[in-house]
């Protein structure tokens, strides 16, 4: 079992944190926590692989589309981190700003080996 990501299963993000079914959510919850732990690696590596270039490109304009989706796009990976960071936090006891690479890494690797992920 690998504790860094929640288990060699694939629950990743913090799959088997919480002791116990949420209210309304019946038995399912790591069920749950590991699909949305999946789709929110996913989506990290989705707005990289999008950015990957951004450094061969010319910065688009304020107002422009582009700037937008950027906007966008780094304030739902700055979340996604923010998230696999802290569930990281259980596992790991170093204060967050020393364990975000981690986070990432643990993001990129999960969103590899999910079905669908590259």
């Amino acid at each position: 079992m690998n504790e860094m990501s929640g288990g060699s299963d694939g629950a990743g993000l913090c799959g088997g944190f919480a002791a116990g079914p949420m209210p309304g959510f019946g038995g399912g919850q790591p069920p749950l926590a590991q699909t949305l732990g999946l789709a929110m690696a996913r989506r990290a590596a989705d707005i990289l692989g999008r950015h990957r270039d951004m450094h061969d490109r010319a910065a688009p304009e304020h107002d422009s589309p582009e700037a937008a989706q950027f906007a966008l796009d780094d304030a739902i990976f700055t979340a996604v981190l923010d998230a696999a960071n802290e569930c990281l936090g259980e596992f790991d006891p170093r204060p967050p700003a020393d364990r975000w690479c981690d986070a990432l890494l643990q993001l990129l690797n999960l969103a590899h080996h999910a079905p669908g992920g590259g």
